[in-house]
């Protein structure tokens, strides 16, 4: 059933691929086909998102121009920065899946993963940081490709890391982070937009409980997930062919999708619970 008060934009194909569109077709090709070719989009989203997202922010922020230039920075400050952003962006879109759980609930989260985040690097925050939220171009066999990397940094002459930050409750175990396609992307996006490359590390930054993994790909891994990545692209080119080959996949996951009305295996909306 399609809403009637939803206004699509134009349908266009995918002029470059990305880590979100990747694992969007792999989590459910029907969502793909709405969101990158239909091109549905709504302002929608669920309060773990919009949690994460301030996080990230406030991460942002404590390693910008101005403040990597202060000797310390208080955990204090970093509230009063996450605050701001939280009442600067909240809307009326905000929807928690699991009624169970206030929005105050998730806010305490994002406390929490700043507080251990501070713990960790803080007052001084003096990582040898190159660049924050970098969109980067490149390519993968001729697809072209985007991502933004949360942060890169440049510890030495040749050498970098690649972090990444996890607000999710889900964390990675070493053997799960060296398969993990996102950090791959992002790790021959590196390759091809910066000299000097004699070592890439992965770091991801699990916020929640202050955990951390960090990995060296070698090059043999890293062809692997250069396949990977390939043959679900080819899965993708395959499937536009025809459009009944994107047929939905339900899982637990359709509890924080909002394009029930657009999707074929739900009727009406999604029933979940506005923030307040």
């Amino acid at each position: 059933m399609k809403n009637p008060h939803l206004t699509p934009t134009k349908p266009k194909e995918v002029l470059k691929y990305s880590y979100s569109q990747l694992n969007t077709f792999k989590t459910c090709p029907q969502q793909y086909k709405i969101i990158y070719m239909d091109g549905v989009r709504k302002p929608h989203e669920s309060i773990e998102a919009f949690m994460g997202k301030r996080v990230h922010e406030v991460l942002e922020w404590v390693y910008d121009k101005d403040n990597r230039s202060k000797s310390y920075q208080t955990f204090d400050s970093l509230c009063k920065t996450y605050d701001e952003y939280w009442v600067k962006n909240w809307h009326e879109n905000i929807y928690i899946a699991d009624y169970r759980n206030p929005s105050d609930f998730y806010y305490s989260i994002g406390k929490r993963c700043l507080s251990n985040y501070y713990n960790k690097y803080g007052p001084s925050f003096d990582e040898p940081v190159a660049e924050t939220e970098i969109e980067l171009q490149f390519k993968i066999d001729n697809h072209p490709f985007r991502g933004i990397i949360d942060r890169l940094d440049n510890p030495g002459k040749g050498k970098w890391v690649i972090h990444d930050y996890k607000t999710s409750k889900r964390e990675k175990t070493q053997r799960q982070a060296f398969n993990d396609l996102q950090l791959g992307l992002y790790y021959l996006a590196v390759q091809q937009n910066y000299k000097e490359i004699e070592e890439i590390s992965l770091c991801w930054h699990f916020l929640r409980t202050g955990n951390e993994v960090l990995i060296t790909h070698t090059q043999e891994k890293m062809e692997l997930i250069r396949r990977k990545l390939t043959k679900l692209i080819k899965k993708i080119n395959f499937a536009k062919k025809d459009e009944n080959n994107f047929i939905p996949k339900e899982s637990i996951l359709c509890n924080w999708c909002y394009l029930w009305e657009e999707c074929t295996a739900k009727l009406g909306k999604n029933l979940v619970v506005r923030a307040e």
